[in-house]
């Protein structure tokens, strides 16, 4: 059985929690603060980030090389996918994060906050753009690519959202994505813990889900 420790409003686990809904595997949760806390996974895993999973007396971190573990080519099923699956990663929920630490811990640096929001832009051009002539980022399947891409989106929907209007595109595919189970169901888990977040909701914040 595998075990994943994680927090259900984490945005690099909802990551993996996509993948992992998506090809119906069965699997245990540890939730954070609830059954351990970041000192007692750096037993287990001495970086002490989350996700981790635990696969018998294999302990994997680092959430690409889970999905990898778990769904190999079915979710990565080639460069392409690797390659937006990175960029995703890097400037969709890196500047997400960048943005949302900023006020956690009130570094309050403006300069900063406005480079993370010029990687969101430019990133939701990239995106627009391929999404042009694809369903999905690497192609007409769901790859890791898109398990990275849903998450980041969300948060980034909140604090730096894309010009609907200019990116139809990135819009279609989000709203698809929304509504897909898999996703669905990490929304709707995530929900009791938006007090957590540190910045303001959007009024129609929902209207896609």
């Amino acid at each position: 059985m595998l075990t994943l420790y994680e927090h259900p409003f984490a945005l690099y686990c909802q990551k993996v929690l996509i993948a992992l809904n998506e090809q119906g595997i069965a699997y245990d949760v540890l939730e954070e603060q609830r059954d351990f806390d970041r000192a007692e996974l750096a037993e287990l895993w001495p970086p002490a980030s989350i996700p981790v999973l635990r696969d018998g007396d294999q302990v994997i971190g680092e959430t690409s090389i889970i999905i990898e573990h778990v769904a190999g080519a079915r979710l990565v099923p080639s460069l392409e996918a690797r390659k937006w699956d990175r960029l995703c990663d890097q400037y969709v929920s890196d500047a997400v994060q960048a943005i949302v630490f900023d006020t956690i811990y009130e570094r309050f640096d403006e300069r900063a906050v406005s480079q993370a929001r010029g990687r969101l832009d430019m990133a939701y051009g990239m995106l627009e753009a391929q999404l042009a002539g694809h369903e999905f980022l690497a192609g007409d399947t769901l790859t890791i690519a898109d398990c990275a891409a849903a998450p980041g989106l969300f948060y980034a929907l909140a604090i730096h959202p894309w010009d609907e209007g200019t990116h139809p595109h990135l819009t279609r595919y989000y709203r698809a994505l929304a509504q897909r189970p898999s996703f669905a169901k990490v929304i709707a888990d995530a929900r009791p813990y938006r007090h957590l977040f540190p910045l303001p909701w959007p009024a129609d914040f929902d209207r896609y889900h």
